[in-house]
């Protein structure tokens, strides 16, 4: 079973920090920042509404394929395109609020707002049950939809050397817990109160997390970068030109990304996983686990639960040890991705004990091994003074893969129907969804596809530097 995704957007951007701490005024820093002591501290506030966005996200999403049928798209090519819209939207949402807020029309406060309140009128839309309002709703949450980004710029903000890592590690937690226990919640709601409930109770809450954000976060986020900008640069000339630095800053950070045949081998790889992941998904195919294990529509929601407990068990005890036993991230990059790919094969003819005993946790530990070992390699390889520009990059770039996924599936949904199958599937929900046999058959072709390049892209730089470097020596 593919993983739904993957992701870099959890990497914190340091583009957007205003001055280096060398060179900061604290007295007039100070000054600006004080306030009253809050009743929660601002890190621990960012965590708890973390937590409170990420369970409303995830009391929904298991559900949509459900909310794509009543609103009407009852082909795979209409879902394909409704999440390409999605992709689409967050590309031109992530540029319009980025530039607004480097001409200082709008702080990351109230990015956090926009986000909260734009998300609330987005699910309340999925209660209309209409296509158009589906159609809306997918654009309007892609378009404003910036809460990991901008809580990990305000944890920056919010602390200092000292804890900072302490507070990153607990605001992923924030979100790993609540992915644990949301998509059970959506399930007993839909099962039990209504169809329509999950996305009710999910706008209510992004309503109440905009109320803890104005109570609880401080409201000098605005005037705090103001003073360190006129603090450090000494001049608004300074500000002027970091703005224009920041409007051309894509190209130049797309560059960083590709300065070296090492690090370049590594953003491809990452690049490479994000998109099969995505490519692979049977998240929204309307009836896949319904016609290969039998379940209820709302039981996906215990699955994802389960899934992501597993996720977390991974993360928390076994991750260090694995990386230790195959001897590095590369050897382990490769090894899990091979094994994600077996797991994918084992699940073709697994029953639901099979895949949930078995295949679930492989693909939990292949997942999380891929995913650190290619981060972390990232940052190995990447000059430290250049790491914020890759990742910034590397997030557009995530993207921008992204929106081609959805006209990919499309073709190959087409493809294994014709030239595979032979015949549409009679079972499935929706029309143009392949076989779930045939469709994790592909599903390994690809993960198979995928640990061979990405095997080939790190092994043969890898060589290659030593054979730099032996030469250098010898000279």
């Amino acid at each position: 079973m593919p993983p739904q995704k993957a992701t870099l957007a959890s990497f914190p951007s340091t583009s957007d920090e205003s001055c280096h701490e060398d060179c900061t005024n604290p007295e007039i820093t100070s000054k600006v920042i004080s306030s009253p002591t809050p009743i929660i501290s601002p890190p621990a506030t960012l965590c708890t509404l973390v937590m409170i966005d990420m369970i409303s996200v995830s009391l929904v999403v298991p559900l949509l394929h459900q909310y794509y049928k009543n609103a009407g798209v009852h082909s795979a090519h209409q879902r394909e395109m409704l999440s390409s819209l999605f992709s689409s939207s967050q590309i031109v949402g992530g540029v319009a609020i980025g530039a607004l807020s480097d001409l200082g029309m709008l702080s990351r406060r109230r990015v956090l707002f926009l986000s909260f309140l734009g998300s609330a009128v987005s699910y309340a839309l999925i209660i209309g049950g209409g296509l158009r309002q589906l159609i809306c709703s997918r654009v309007i949450v892609g378009l404003v939809k910036q809460t990991m980004t901008v809580s990990t710029s305000l944890m920056a903000q919010y602390t200092d050397t000292t804890n900072r890592t302490v507070w990153m590690g607990r605001l992923g937690a924030s979100t790993t817990a609540a992915w644990i226990v949301g998509p059970s919640i959506g399930a007993i709601l839909y099962r039990h109160v209504g169809e329509y409930v999950p996305a009710a109770a999910a706008g209510g809450l992004f309503l109440v997390n905009s109320l803890l954000a104005a109570v609880l976060l401080p409201s000098d986020d605005t005037n705090s970068s103001k003073t360190k900008n006129d603090s450090s640069c000494g001049n608004d000339t300074a500000n002027v030109n970091k703005k224009k630095l920041n409007l051309s800053s894509f190209f130049a950070n797309l560059k960083t990304c590709f300065s070296s045949s090492t690090l370049a081998s590594v953003v491809i790889s990452l690049l490479l996983y994000g998109w099969v992941a995505r490519t692979t998904s049977y998240a929204n195919m309307a009836s896949f686990y319904e016609e290969k294990y039998g379940i209820e529509p709302y039981a996906r929601g215990y699955i994802k639960s389960y899934q992501q407990g597993l996720n977390l068990l991974v993360q928390s005890f076994f991750v260090r040890t694995l990386l230790s036993v195959f001897g590095g991230e590369r050897n382990s990059a490769c090894i899990a991705a091979f094994a994600l790919s077996l797991a994918t094969l084992c699940e073709v003819h697994a029953t639901f004990p099979i895949f949930a005993c078995l295949v679930c946790p492989i693909v939990a530990t292949s997942v999380e091994m891929i995913s650190v070992s290619l981060r972390s390699l990232l940052t190995q390889v990447t000059p430290k003074e250049s790491l914020g520009s890759v990742l910034a990059a590397m997030d557009v770039l995530q993207n921008a893969a992204s929106v081609t996924v959805p006209f990919y599936r499309t073709v190959l949904f087409r493809f294994l129907v014709k030239n595979i199958s032979g015949k549409e599937d009679e079972d499935a929900s929706m029309m143009g969804d392949p076989d779930p046999r045939v469709w994790l058959l592909s599903s390994f072709v690809h993960w198979a596809g995928f640990a061979t390049l990405v095997s080939w892209l790190l092994f043969s730089r890898k060589h290659a530097d030593k054979d730099e470097i032996k030469e250098k020596k010898e000279r």
